[in-house]
């Protein structure tokens, strides 16, 4: 259990930390306007250039193979192996996640002429959804699966989720999908990783 805890903690941490930092560093040196575009046009090497297209996509690999190792350790640690829901949902996050690190973004129209490029930024819109959608669910799958184990933290912890995924609706009806939503979203998710994180170290 002991390593299984300090695994929780490092990855835990990492994970919470490495994404939004990232994020964080890279728009304080280009010109990103967080209102009218999203986190995903630093993958368009034409708008930033085949570096930040790179870091992207690394960035967002080792973001799912955090996600993948994090939830892995703490379902090791409850026991939780015997949720298929739960497992399903970390296999959707993982691949979802990966997968749209390899699919960049870009800004050509829907068209038959433009066939390959539309297709392209069609499914990269459809994976972001996916993982948009399917992170929360995961969580909120987390939780009920823990309550048996952990009423206290099974409890604060889908309050903590559910006050992420308000704070993310509000700004997504209020400005749509664009960047600023995306960080909302982000920092949420890292704020629920590091409540979770510190309350499995002191169970």
């Amino acid at each position: 259990m002991f390593w299984i805890k300090l695994g929780i903690l490092l990855i835990g941490f990492l994970f919470a930390g490495i994404l939004p930092g990232a994020v964080r560093k890279s728009i304080q040196h280009i010109k990103i306007d967080l209102n009218t575009q999203t986190l995903s046009f630093l993958s368009n090497k034409s708008l930033y250039g085949k570096e930040y297209a790179k870091g992207y996509k690394r960035l967002l690999f080792a973001s799912s193979i955090l996600l993948y190792t994090f939830f892995w350790l703490l379902s090791e640690f409850y026991d939780l192996g015997q949720h298929e829901k739960l497992m399903q949902y970390i296999d959707i996050c993982v691949a979802s996640l990966t997968l749209l690190a390899f699919v960049p973004h870009n800004l050509k129209p829907y068209s038959l002429d433009n066939f390959t490029p539309a297709l392209q930024r069609f499914f990269h819109n459809l994976l972001a959804v996916v993982v948009f959608l399917s992170i929360p669910a995961l969580i909120v799958t987390y939780q009920f699966a823990i309550i048996e184990h952990k009423q206290f933290l099974g409890l604060s912890g889908l309050i903590v989720i559910g006050l992420v995924v308000l704070a993310t609706a509000l700004s997504f009806l209020k400005s749509g999908i664009n960047g600023a939503t995306e960080l909302l979203f982000i920092n949420g998710i890292s704020i629920w990783t590091i409540f979770v994180t510190i309350l499995t170290i002191l169970s």
